[in-house]
């Protein structure tokens, strides 16, 4: 079965900062917080970053872009609908998913961006910048098949929520929601017919806070809730609750993507057929593998995958 990830395709600029409270053009950013804006607000604070920061690296992101090359590297057939700039970066964020099916990424305007700035705490705060043209995403016409698993992940604009709706309700196959704090704040009302459809919701203890629910009013709906709690684990939520353990990282550089991976694992736990508490614990030890570099360097590749996978199935 091929999944098709949708959502933002961003290119992430790493830096690393003493303190957030040294930025004057941070906007409202907090550790562990993500907030967008325009691309002159992006560039001051990248401008600002640049003085009083130190700049790390470059990597592709996006939520479900990051599960989905987590799928490639595994080994795992993928796919991608969404837009992305026709622009220099717009090559580069491309160029990882090398092996992923792009048919249906638009190629217009100018990339998504992301400032990654990681603090002395080695905890995170996310600036997103988001495409030129995502709104154009509302008159996109998109078909998924059946035998296709969807993973959906959050757009900033208004027409690229309602292109998501509009994606899922004519989606038949499997699918997946990691709504992010775009989406969480939003509210649980936008998001029922989501949670509907979907056989997993992912989610962590931040976003269910902005929903204002009940874990268990969102497994009331019908999918399973896996409920990501960082360096404490996940919480599974189906018919009863149950607790998926942390794994100890074997290096702690950055935790960005940590949770996308976590998504990835859990994915492909289940499509190896392992049962949702087996394919919990297969995501946590591949997210505590991704955080020994930054971005999308650390991520596990095929080999570590398979033996996480051959543990996983004899636990």
């Amino acid at each position: 079965m091929r999944v098709v990830g949708s959502g933002a395709l961003n290119l992430d600029f790493f830096y690393q900062i003493e303190d957030l409270r040294l930025l004057k053009c941070a906007k409202g950013l907090t550790p562990g917080g993500e907030v967008w804006g325009s691309r002159k607000e992006f560039d001051a604070l990248r401008e600002e970053l640049e003085q009083k920061g130190h700049f790390i690296a470059q990597s592709g992101g996006g939520s479900a872009a990051n599960t989905i090359f987590a799928l490639k590297l595994w080994g795992f057939e993928t796919g991608f609908i969404g837009i992305v700039g026709a622009d220099e970066e717009g090559d580069t964020i491309l160029a990882e998913l090398e092996g992923t099916d792009l048919s249906r990424v638009i190629r217009q305007g100018y990339s998504a961006c992301c400032l990654i700035i990681i603090d002395a705490q080695k905890d995170r705060a996310i600036f997103v910048s988001p495409h030129s043209e995502e709104a154009k995403l509302a008159s996109f016409s998109c078909k998924t098949s059946s035998d296709e698993w969807l993973h959906l992940s959050s757009l900033i604009t208004n027409e690229g929520f309602y292109f998501h709706d509009k994606l899922k309700q004519n989606h038949s196959g499997i699918s997946s929601i990691d709504p992010g704090e775009i989406y969480a704040q939003r509210g649980f009302a936008a998001l029922k017919n989501f949670f509907r459809k979907a056989k997993i919701v992912f989610l962590t203890s931040q976003e269910l806070e902005k929903l204002k629910v009940a874990p268990e009013d969102i497994a009331a709906l019908g999918p399973e809730l896996f409920l990501k709690r960082g360096e404490k684990g996940a919480l599974l939520f189906n018919s009863q609750v149950k607790n998926i353990p942390p794994e100890t990282p074997p290096k702690i550089v950055d935790n960005t993507g940590a949770g996308d991976v976590f998504d990835a694992g859990v994915i492909a736990g289940v499509l190896s057929g392992l049962s949702k508490e087996k394919a919990g614990k297969l995501g946590a030890a591949m997210a505590a593998l991704s955080l020994r570099d930054y971005g999308r360097r650390g991520y596990p590749e095929r080999e570590e995958f398979l033996n996480q996978l051959k543990e996983a199935s004899y636990d």
